[in-house]
């Protein structure tokens, strides 16, 4: 029952949950490309100089990509906060009507739960495709042979994206939690 409310309510309010949406889905790709873009880079036929500004730019942007998930972390945090406050009266309701507060916080749980799975899945895919687009300019940019160019998928960086975005949203999931 709480699954079927929690899917309405999705439903219900997807208006306010699609900038919400994309702004996973964004930072999910964004996070996916700046840490692909090592296993794309290792297939280039490129002298050794350039193979060490390649290795020193990997370096950079994984420190970047670092910086990138606070920043999406806090991002993540402001507007699952600013949605809470939209839907303050439909809680109310639902607390009026004698559903308590830890069946709301599930149903909150499941509702971002399902958001974070289906952002997760379709921000990798972006990513993956961003991740090549990236790769051929980084060989354009390093004048690098593309004859051996492939489409890689990197285990590693979907992984990394894996595990910060799950820490994240797990931290957001308590924020939840803790508002309700």
């Amino acid at each position: 029952m709480l699954c079927k409310l929690s899917l309405k309510n999705i439903k219900k309010s997807i208006k306010d949950y699609a900038i919400y949406f994309f702004t996973l889905i964004l930072g999910v790709a964004i996070f996916y490309v700046f840490n692909a873009l090592e296993s794309q880079t290792v297939l280039m036929d490129v002298s050794s100089s350039t193979k060490e500004i390649i290795k020193l730019m990997m370096t950079m942007l994984s420190s970047v990509s670092i910086f990138v998930s606070f920043i999406l972390g806090f991002l993540i945090i402001y507007a699952s906060r600013f949605l809470m406050k939209r839907r303050n009266k439909e809680f109310g309701v639902y607390l009026t009507l004698g559903m308590s507060k830890k069946k709301i916080s599930l149903i909150l749980f499941i509702e971002t739960l399902i958001i974070g799975i289906v952002s997760l899945v379709v921000g990798l895919g972006i990513g993956f495709l961003l991740s090549q687009l990236m790769s051929i300019l980084v060989a354009n940019m390093f004048e690098a042979d593309l004859t051996r160019f492939q489409f890689v998928f990197s285990t590693n960086a979907c992984i990394k994206t894996l595990i910060y975005f799950s820490i994240m949203y797990f931290v957001v999931m308590i924020f939840n939690t803790i508002n309700i």
